[in-house]
């Protein structure tokens, strides 16, 4: 069936081939694809190393045993190009050991990289064109599980999370980084509306309409700037490609109505909106504030409802559509010359959004509403000066993947501790060279082809909007640091890849089933051994932090053996030694863990602790010289002199 066959015209007949997709031959694709994410979503997002190599096994074994047990599939040449690409961005991560300034981070990032191969591998063997309305409503429940849950931590703090009205005011759990859960729900507000818009059942799309309010307030909470232009941006989108766009804006209108009484509303609650509001405040604005949402979600799903029956039963004359047509886009000319003559032209307006762009961030206060308002880069701009500067100084190869922290560190003008550079391209430019970033490029506009091949089929517009809104927001944070957050992206990108799928369902050939089951089997043990090394490592560290010592020497011990490649075990274990005055075997470890990597200031600074005199001299200048600006050396250090002036 070419997409052409489910074109949308109108009535049942224009979602016929999503409509006939039998459920439980899509359940597999879809519980992987459901659980992958909110799994790893779940675990702060994906960001620590201990849940990638359990994640990537998982889903490298669906995908092993599917090419045993099955493998059958009506994949196309954009599928092989899909996986190939972000396959070959993996060799080209893998390859960077050899030449990065960091080789412990760099293997660490081919870990994070294999689970986003894995699971867009297991989506796409599993999956099938019929399937795609499946896979929609399993991103979109995905997607709205993490951001109920995430809003029900603000609604009822006394129940759920932990309540920190200072430093975790702006929500986040379960992603741990607000702009990372901000944008997820800006994908999730993206999709529903393409839901209501183009579902083919009335049941869905009541769902859908009424998702968009906790998922709109959870946006809200995060504060997210970003997040907030991703979905402008993401709209745009969503109306380029649409083939019904009066459809699309009537639905948008409809949704939207609810959802951002949602917004208003929450934003009048001053104690879940103000940092230091005490705990019964915050905890009484909430159930009042759960009680309006659920209203509002009621009102939600009755647009939802009223937007099937109009789809269904109301047939717009063309000279109507025509009508509506030229009163938006008079509305639109309207509304750009009234900001022309308030603001200035477009060269203009630039301008002074570069200038707040630039501006270091403005004065926090304790309302977090005035955050929204503000235009500051907060650091970006200082930031991507920094990762230009080493694709400049590394223009062929790049430093190695991961390596952006240690070479950020090392300038003398950074005074914040980061890890990345909050923005993927220009990262990759820097740590991988051109074609890594060209690579990567390929690999992300991969599923814009198969968009252009099925913008017809319905819902797919929409799904191609938060695809898009994901990528905008990669561009300007570290989302591809949050492997769950970036597996929930990848996983909107599979599902515009299959929707363009027109070839027949057949049998792989043997040959490339036993290779592929062959390739799974090899990558799900260095899966596994990473997995180990990585869990092994963060029980030491635990184990140091809860003064057991015994056990965090074991665990080190365990993880040094997994991870012969890194310093960190011998870091831990030298830790562990310490907080037991065993200062000489300390010191040993430490070096140890330099003679692998001896550009990680962290032992340095252990080292120059455990010893004294000329040795902790040595150590301290070493660190100072690997970080320079750091604050912690130098609070260190001053303490280590006030303690040796007090012995002297």
């Amino acid at each position: 069936m070419s997409p052409s066959d489910v074109a949308t015209t109108g009535g049942a007949d224009r979602r016929l081939g999503l409509v006939r997709g039998d459920w439980l031959d899509a359940m597999p694709a879809a519980l992987v694809a459901t659980g992958a994410v909110v799994g790893l979503v779940s675990a702060q997002g994906g960001y620590f190393a201990t849940s990638w190599g359990w994640t990537s096994t998982a889903l490298l074994w669906v995908v092993g045993l599917w090419a045993v047990a099955n493998g059958r599939t009506d994949a196309g040449r954009l599928d092989v190009a899909f996986v190939g690409l972000l396959t070959l961005l993996l060799g080209w991560v893998a390859l960077s050991i050899a030449w990065s300034v960091a080789p412990a981070l760099t293997v660490l990032e081919v870990q994070r990289v294999l689970v986003l191969v894995a699971g867009v591998g297991a989506v796409l063997v599993l999956a099938q064109r019929r399937h795609v309305s499946w896979l929609i409503g399993s991103a979109l429940l995905a997607i709205v599980s993490v951001s109920t849950y995430a809003l029900a931590t603000r609604l009822f703090p006394e129940h759920l999370g932990s309540y920190d009205p200072i430093a975790g005011y702006r929500l986040s759990e379960p992603l741990g980084y607000w702009n990372g859960l901000g944008i997820l729900s800006a994908m999730g507000l993206l999709v529903a509306t393409g839901v209501v818009a183009d579902a083919p059942g009335v049941r869905v799309r009541v769902l859908a309409g009424s998702s968009t309010v906790a998922l709109a307030t959870t946006l809200y909470f995060t504060y997210s700037r970003g997040a907030w232009l991703a979905l402008a941006i993401g709209a745009a989108i969503v109306l380029v490609a649409s083939p019904h766009r009066l459809r699309a804006i009537g639905a948008t209108i409809a949704v939207g109505l609810p959802a951002a009484a949602g917004v208003l509303v929450a934003s009048r609650f001053q104690a879940l909106t103000t940092k230091a509001s005490d705990l019964s405040s915050a905890a009484d604005d909430g159930r009042r504030l759960a009680l309006l949402l659920v209203a509002l979600s009621l009102v939600g799903a009755l647009t939802g409802l009223l937007v099937h029956v109009v789809d269904t039963r109301v047939a717009f004359p063309r000279a109507a559509r025509l009508a509506a047509t030229g009163v938006l886009v008079a509305g639109t000319l309207a509304v750009a010359a009234l900001v022309v003559a308030r603001f200035g032209s477009p060269v203009t307006m630039a301008e002074r959004a570069w200038d707040s762009f630039a501006a270091p961030p403005p004065v926090e206060t304790t309302d977090l509403n005035s955050r929204l308002f503000s235009f500051s880069s907060n650091g970006r701009v200082e930031l991507w000066s920094a990762a230009w500067d080493v694709s400049r100084d590394h223009p062929a190869l790049g430093s190695g993947a991961g390596s952006f922290e240690r070479l950020w560190q090392a300038r003398g003008d950074s005074t914040q501790r980061v890890r990345d550079a909050h923005g993927l391209y220009i990262e990759t430019l820097g740590e991988l060279g051109p074609l890594g970033l060209a690579l990567l490029v390929a690999a992300l506009a991969t599923p814009l082809a198969g968009a252009l091949v099925s913008r017809r089929t319905a819902m797919v517009p929409a799904v191609t909007g938060a695809y898009g809104a994901f990528l905008v927001h990669a561009g300007v944070d570290w989302d591809w640091e949050l492997a769950g957050l970036t597996l929930a992206g990848l996983l909107l990108g599979c599902i515009l890849v299959v929707s363009a799928r027109g070839g027949p369902t057949g049998l792989l050939p043997s040959s490339w089933r036993a290779a592929l089951g062959a390739a799974a089997a090899v990558a799900s043990l260095a899966a596994i051994v990473g997995g180990l090394g990585s869990s092994a490592l963060a029980h030491s560290k635990s184990s140091t932090d809860r003064g057991d010592v015994a056990d965090a020497v074991q665990e080190a011990n365990r993880a040094r053996q997994l991870m012969p490649w890194s310093g960190k075990p011998w870091l831990y274990h030298g830790e562990a030694l310490l907080a037991t005055g065993d200062r000489q075997g300390a010191v040993a470890s430490f070096r140890r863990s330099l003679e692998i990597d001896d550009r990680d200031w962290v032992t340095w600074l252990d080292l120059a602790i455990a010893t004294d005199g000329a040795d902790r001299r040595a150590a301290l200048a070493r660190a100072r010289s690997l970080y320079p600006r750091s604050t912690e050396i130098a609070g260190v250090a001053r303490e280590l002199a006030e303690a040796s002036a007090a012995q002297g």
